[in-house]
């Protein structure tokens, strides 16, 4: 047979600009198809012909600055690359205080909380610059607002990763209630002259937390309750007040400053089920007005109490709004409201074009971000600040390490017991105090918290209404929904050790493990896709570690279709069950014919002292696995009678032209429970078996 035709380069090039930038993962995948392919994806004439193509840089995910972690970033599009860790790999805490232009701008902390400098990061370019605070700074008072943008002259902000950057630093004090400003320069290196202004009846107080608009050529900062909004200029470097609109006395809470498609100041606020768009507009007589410029109908997702708007990426028309159960996404073209979080915190969104040229085409991203070379790259050359000792004083340091690591030890091992008694709670405790401490002294995304991040993943997953591990590895948990913020904080867990998994010598076993726990945690936060996902990647590695008809395989099977099943995905769904139909009756007849072989050994009348001292291996598993023939036959004719019942159900259902319900007299969860039964006894005698 012929090998197909090559397609021309000018329709294949056509092709490759049309995949989306808001998933790279379409780019990444495109280049692992052939080595022309990956060799045109990997130049960096395609990669400008792509960032012109599309004009705007897409929305790659957003930053939470969880109270836990730190910062983290969560991808819009959970199976694509990331250009960077999903948690900073160094040693210090740092918060995110803004993005703009393909750059982050970071707050590195000590360990009291007290800030110890500035940091802007370029993740998508491999480095990151550290400085200090501006000397008007006062942490302990006022919470202040900063901005990091592009400073390069006439820049598209196409692709402004290595270029020159400005931070600008906008302060109050509550003690004159003065706000100053200045601008920190990557350029000169130093920051500019401070500029201030001041209200002659109130005190002005910058809201930190709150997104920065810029327009033009200025910045504007929101302030609390004092109805004013600050103006940056960022050509003669002066601080002005402006006017805001009417509304602002009694709505300041719920509303933020936004870049309008017309390049003008604007603010949105949300009213119940709409989206309300105001403009500025100025006077020939220099005085300002505020126009109610549209008002959009929200659909889709809306949650039952109110949401308040926290940010909003400009030049996409993407909102987000939190309320009391996440955070939402609300699309200003559709208003389509969509949850991406179940965080309750401020949260920066991140855009930038993220091709293959940048990460080398062949090295997975995520791999690249947590390598001890790209960690140290992306520092270019500003380690941690810690500090310095004397041979006395660093030999008592290590004494004080190893002191803090056998505690830490020590907490792990009664985090594990915890574990094993079902004492959920007390597990979480331990192991978030060991997790503490583990960073502190390697890293947080050190090898040697592996382990630490499982567990505590496990423990927070566990913890949840009606969900525990099961006899084996592989377990399965009742969908029973838990809380969401501690769900959410048990997929981080798992996913950081996945990442550090993915550098780290580690063993097949440890990998199967975190993502069997990575399929759990997200079944019950109800991520169907990313479930089946983990899965898989547990199955394929399973089966290279165990025969083909081993009860585990069975199980996996069955999980991955009780995961379609949960979807309504009968075809999916029935593939497997099939699957793992034929493995349960290999299983029986192999289980049947080693068991002749054995009784034809030992004469048919051998003693429970012989069976005991028979070495081979395949030998002991019989004697396990004997008892259980007669329960795995019974289990295997409840499946099947569980699944005729289903098709049955689902046969009548499309007949009238409805959809296809999900299985309700018999639901993998007591599925689940039944099998996890029947099959411990044969996992415990097998384990030292392999």
């Amino acid at each position: 047979m012929p090998p197909p035709p090559v397609l021309p380069d000018e329709i294949l090039e056509e092709i490759l600009l049309r995949l989306p930038p808001d998933d790279p993962g379409c780019l990444f995948r495109a280049s692992l198809v052939c080595k022309p392919w990956r060799s045109r994806l990997t130049s960096s004439g395609f990669s400008l012909l792509y960032r012109k193509f599309h004009r705007t840089p897409p929305l790659l995910g957003f930053f939470e600055n969880d109270e836990k972690l730190f910062f983290w970033f969560a991808p819009l599009s959970p199976h694509s690359p990331s250009p960077f860790p999903l948690a900073h790999p160094r040693h210090c805490d740092l918060v995110v205080l803004d993005s703009r232009h393909g750059l982050v701008l970071l707050s590195k902390v000590g360990s009291s909380g007290e800030p110890l400098s500035l940091v802007v990061w370029d993740p998508v370019g491999g480095c990151n610059w550290d400085f200090p605070y501006p000397e008007f700074a006062v942490w302990e008072s006022v919470p202040d607002s900063a901005a990091v943008l592009c400073a390069t002259d006439g820049c598209d902000h196409l692709d402004c990763h290595g270029g020159p950057f400005r931070v600008v630093y906008v302060g109050t004090n509550e003690d004159d209630g003065i706000a100053r400003a200045c601008v920190y320069s990557s350029d000169a290196l130093v920051w500019s002259r401070v500029t201030s202004c001041e209200h002659p009846e109130f005190s002005l107080e910058v809201v930190g937390t709150m997104p920065k608009a810029l327009v033009g050529n200025a910045l504007y900062f929101s302030c609390i309750t004092s109805t004013i909004i600050l103006r940056f200029d960022l050509t003669t470097q002066e601080l002005a007040m402006v006017d805001p609109p009417q509304m602002y006395e009694w709505l300041h809470d719920r509303y933020i400053l936004i870049t309008m498609e017309d390049g003008v100041l604007g603010c949105a606020s949300l009213q119940k089920s709409r989206l309300n768009l105001w403009s500025m507009e100025a006077g020939h007589d220099g005085s300002v007005r505020w126009t109610l410029r549209r008002v959009v109908k929200l659909k889709g997702g809306l949650p039952s109490h109110s949401m308040t708007m926290i940010n909003f990426a400009d030049a996409l028309g993407v909102f987000f709004a939190t309320a009391h159960c996440g955070v939402f996404t609300v699309e200003i073209k559709s208003g389509q409201v969509k949850k991406v979080s179940s965080t309750t915190d401020f949260v920066i969104p991140y855009t930038s074009f993220y091709t293959p040229d940048q990460s080398g085409g062949i090295t997975p991203p995520s791999t690249m971000g947590f390598s001890e070379e790209g960690i140290k790259a992306a520092r270019d050359g500003h380690d941690d600040v810690l500090p310095l000792y004397s041979s006395g004083e660093e030999s008592e340091e290590e004494d004080w390490e190893q002191e803090q690591e056998k505690v830490a030890q020590e907490l792990f091992i009664k985090g594990s017991m915890a574990i094993e008694k079902g004492q959920f709670v007390d597990a979480k405790y331990y192991f978030r105090e060991v997790l503490v401490t583990r960073e502190l002294l390697h890293g947080r995304l050190s090898p040697k918290c592996l382990s630490t991040y499982f567990k505590y993943g496990c423990a927070l997953l566990y913890a949840q209404p009606k969900s525990a591990p099961k006899q084996d590895f592989l377990k399965y948990t009742t969908n029973s929904h838990g809380t969401g913020k501690e769900l959410d904080l048990a997929w981080k867990m798992l996913l950081i050790a996945k990442a550090i998994l993915e550098n780290a010598p580690c063993s097949p076993l440890e990998k199967l493990e975190i993502f069997s726990a990575l399929a759990e945690v997200s079944m019950e936060r109800e991520d169907i896709d990313y479930s089946l996902s983990a899965w898989f990647k547990a199955l394929a590695i399973l089966e290279h570690l165990v025969q083909p008809d081993d009860i585990q395989i069975i199980l996996l099977n069955l999980r991955i279709f009780w995961t379609f099943e949960s979807a309504s995905k009968i075809g999916d769904a029935i593939a497997y069950r099939e699957k793992a139909t034929a493995l349960c009756k290999s299983r029986i007849q192999n289980l049947k014919k080693a068991n002749e072989v054995l009784l034809a050994d030992n004469g048919g009348n051998a003693s429970a002292a012989e069976f005991g001292s028979v070495k081979s291996c395949p030998d002991k598993r019989i004697k396990y696995l004997t008892p259980s023939l007669t329960i795995l036959g019974k289990q295997l004719e409840r499946l099947e009678r569980a699944v005729s019942t289903w098709i049955s159900k689902a046969s009548d259902q499309q007949t009238v032209g409805t959809d296809v319900p999900r299985v309700t007299s018999s639901t993998p969860s007591q599925i689940a429970v039944r099998s996890n039964e029947m099959f411990s006894t044969e996992i415990s005698g097998s384990a030292g078996s392999t």
